[in-house]
C-alpha cells in the first residue's frame, strides 16, 4: 500500500492519480464505496465489497449447508401450510 496526496478542488471533488485509477482498474463512471471515520476517509471497489461481504456471510454460515437449500425448503413449507388452511 502506497500513500498519495490529492488536492480538494472547490467543488469538494478530488482526483485520484492515473497510477492508482490504473491499479484498481478505475474507468470513467466508475463507482467505489467510501467509508469516513476516525478523522479518514477510505474507499474500495464494488468488487471488494462484495468479496468481503461473501467472506464474510460465508464464515457465518454452518459447513456443509446453503442458506439457498433452506430458504427454498421454507418457502415450500409455507406453501404447504398455506393450501391446507
Amino acid at each position: 500500500m502506497r500513500d498519495f496526496t490529492v488536492v480538494v478542488d472547490g467543488s469538494g471533488r478530488i482526483l485520484l492519480p492515473a497510477k492508482v485509477r490504473k491499479q484498481l482498474n478505475l474507468r470513467r463512471g466508475s463507482e467505489l464505496i467510501g467509508r469516513v471515520g476516525d478523522d479518514r476517509v477510505t474507499f474500495k471497489s464494488r468488487a471488494q465489497a462484495l468479496k468481503e461481504a461473501q467472506e464474510h456471510f460465508s464464515r457465518q454460515r454452518p459447513s456443509g449447508k446453503l442458506w439457498s437449500e433452506e430458504l427454498i425448503q421454507e418457502r415450500r413449507r409455507e406453501a404447504r401450510r398455506a393450501r391446507t388452511v
